[in-house]
């Protein structure tokens, strides 16, 4: 009759043991000199992603690596990311942007440098956003996320949004930095994206101070 109680003891006590060192794995921290993956998922308390690290995302962006932020709905919030090569006849084509989207929407404040070629821009620019979509502004989102390559994309994005006003998609509302021409560059502009005030230092080193029209026609400028 011992047999089996000292049995039953040792079974309970193993289990113990397992249960504690399954219990204590589960909240290891593991160290690693290095590791090589394609992509991290970091996930919240309630197991929603919230963060993805990543070296390219999807056919549409995979030229892009770096990170994408996600809110608690599970939409992406904004984002860290960044490209660079050059082309066969030796230019660069690169880029990065840091983005901070409006909620439910698109980026509304971008820290960004573009380069093609000799041609650079960085800068810092923000944008108003509607608080809500339009039904047709719905519409283009959906035919574009819909496309499977660039130039689909390009062709999507063309047709639908060259029939929607600025105001209702998203309208530039300042620059501040260095612009395609080489100038040091300031924008401001109206709600529906239009520039109106420039303050500008340009490539030869003038300054000047431009109004603009809804056209975009300079109507004065202050000089030195």
């Amino acid at each position: 009759m011992r047999l089996p109680k000292w049995s039953s003891a040792v079974t309970l006590v193993l289990l113990l043991v397992i249960s504690a060192a399954a219990f204590t794995a589960g909240r290891r921290t593991a160290e690693f000199d290095e590791i090589t993956v394609k992509k991290i998922t970091v996930v919240d308390d309630e197991g929603r992603t919230r963060v993805l690290l990543a070296g390219g995302y999807g056919p549409r962006r995979a030229d892009l690596a770096g990170l994408l932020f996600i809110n608690q709905e599970g939409v992406e919030a904004g984002g860290l990311v960044y490209m660079g090569k050059r082309d066969t006849s030796g230019a660069v084509d690169a880029g990065a942007i840091l983005t901070f989207d409006q909620f439910g929407n698109d980026q509304i404040v971008a820290l960004s440098y573009d380069q093609n070629g000799g041609r650079k821009r960085q800068g810092l620019t923000i944008q108003d956003r509607p608080d809500s979509l339009t039904d047709r502004l719905k519409e283009a989102y959906r035919a574009v996320e819909s496309a499977t390559s660039k130039e689909e994309r390009d062709s999507l994005v063309e047709h639908y949004f060259a029939r929607i006003p600025r105001r209702e998609i998203a309208a530039r509302r300042l620059f501040v930095g260095r612009s395609w021409n080489q100038s040091s560059l300031v924008t401001l502009s109206d709600p529906d994206g239009r520039a109106k005030l420039r303050l500008e230092v340009d490539s030869l080193g003038a300054a000047s101070i431009q109004f603009l029209d809804d056209a975009g026609d300079v109507v004065r400028t202050i000089t030195p």
